[in-house]
C-alpha cells in the first residue's frame, strides 16, 4: 500500500534570486537550508534543452520540512510569466501561497514600503469555520501571497519573526469545482477537509479586488484539500461564479516565472503510480530517477491538473 504524506515544497521560479531570497529571509526570518545547482536529470525531466541551467535555494521556517519554498533561477532560456498581471479570478496554475504573520496591518505597511501592494486594505474574513485577518499582496514575478492572522479559533505563533510560517496553504483558481474535487479526491486520493463559499450582500471592498458594483453578483466557492488529512499543509481550489478572467492553464510549466509547481512526498511511489494508471489518470511525465538536493536520487513522476497545475510526486530515501 502507498501513503500520501505531504506537500514538501512549492517551487517558485524567480527573476532575481537575491531580491526574493532577501524578502523571505532578511525580512521574514526564514532560513536558507541549502543552495544547489539544479541537476541535469531534473532539467531533462522538465524537457529543457542542454543549454539551460538553473540554481536553487531551499527556504524553510524553523526546520519545518513540509511546506518549504524552493526558489529556482533559470539561465539560458526564454521565459514567460505564469500569471502575468493576474487577478485572483484568473484560471490556471497556482494563484497564491499563504503565510501566517503576527499582525496583518503591520505586515501590510512594512512590505508596501518594499514595493509590494495589496489588492485591498487588510480585511476581517470569515472562511468556513475560521475567522481571520487577510490581505492579498502582489509581489515579485507577478505572484500573490496571502498574509493571514487567525482570530478564531486563536492560533499562537512563534515570537521574533516577521513571517513565522511555512507555506501552510495555497490557492488554485479553477473552471469547475466539481471536476476539480473529482480529480483530487476520487482520482488522486487526497482528503477533502472543508467546503465553503464567500458571497457579499452589499457593494463593499473585498480581498479579491472585485469591483464593488459587481461583488454582489459574484460567489467564490472553495474546497480545501490535504494529502494526508491534516491541516499542516493544505491547498484550496476556488471557483468564481459571476466573473470571468484570463486562462493561464498552459503557462504553468518550467521554466516560466512565478509559482511553478508542487512537490509531494509519497511512501511506496510505485504502488501509487500504478493506482493512478488503473484509474485512468493521465501522467505528464512517467516515473524516472532524478536527483533533487538535498533528497539525493529519487523516483519521481509528474502530472497536471485539469487547470494546468504541475504536480510532482517523489519518494524520499529516508
Amino acid at each position: 500500500m502507498f501513503q500520501l504524506n505531504t506537500i514538501l515544497e512549492v517551487v517558485y521560479s524567480v527573476g532575481n534570486m537575491e531580491k526574493v531570497s532577501d524578502f523571505f529571509c532578511d525580512y521574514g526570518g526564514l532560513d536558507i537550508v541549502g543552495e544547489y545547482k539544479t541537476d541535469r536529470s531534473t532539467l531533462d525531466f522538465w524537457g529543457l534543452n542542454k543549454k539551460v541551467s538553473a540554481s536553487e535555494r531551499l527556504i524553510r521556517f524553523n526546520n519545518h520540512e513540509a511546506g518549504s519554498l524552493r526558489l529556482i533561477k533559470y539561465e539560458g532560456v526564454a521565459q514567460e510569466h505564469i500569471r502575468s498581471s493576474q487577478n485572483p479570478w484568473d484560471i490556471g496554475g497556482i494563484m497564491d501561497i499563504n503565510l501566517r504573520v503576527p499582525e496583518v496591518a503591520q505586515t501590510f505597511d512594512e512590505i508596501r514600503d518594499l514595493g509590494w501592494h495589496g489588492l485591498s486594505d487588510p480585511l476581517l474574513q470569515k472562511m468556513g469555520p475560521f475567522e481571520l485577518y487577510d490581505i492579498l499582496m502582489k509581489g515579485y514575478d507577478d505572484i500573490i501571497i496571502a498574509f493571514t492572522h487567525r482570530v478564531q479559533p486563536p492560533l499562537e505563533l512563534p515570537q521574533g519573526y516577521k513571517i513565522p510560517s511555512h507555506v501552510y496553504n495555497s490557492s488554485l483558481t479553477v473552471k469547475n469545482l466539481k471536476e476539480t474535487q473529482d480529480f483530487y479526491v476520487d482520482k488522486l486520493g487526497f482528503s477533502l477537509l472543508n467546503e465553503y463559499e464567500v458571497k457579499k450582500d452589499a457593494p463593499i471592498e473585498n480581498m479579491f479586488n472585485i469591483p464593488m458594483n459587481m461583488i454582489e453578483n459574484v460567489t467564490c466557492m472553495a474546497n480545501i484539500f490535504s494529502l494526508d488529512g491534516s491541516r499542516d499543509v493544505m491547498f484550496q481550489a476556488c471557483e468564481f461564479e459571476g466573473i470571468a478572467g484570463k486562462d493561464f492553464s498552459n503557462k504553468a510549466i518550467p521554466p516560466n516565472r512565478g509559482l511553478l509547481l508542487y512537490r509531494c512526498d509519497v511512501n511506496n511511489l510505485q504502488a501509487y503510480y500504478k493506482s493512478l494508471l488503473e484509474k485512468g489518470v493521465e501522467i505528464h511525465q512517467p516515473i524516472k530517477q532524478i536527483t533533487i538536493a538535498p533528497y539525493g536520487q529519487v523516483q519521481c513522476f509528474a502530472l497536471k491538473s485539469p487547470d494546468g497545475v504541475w504536480w510532482e510526486f517523489l519518494e524520499k530515501n529516508n
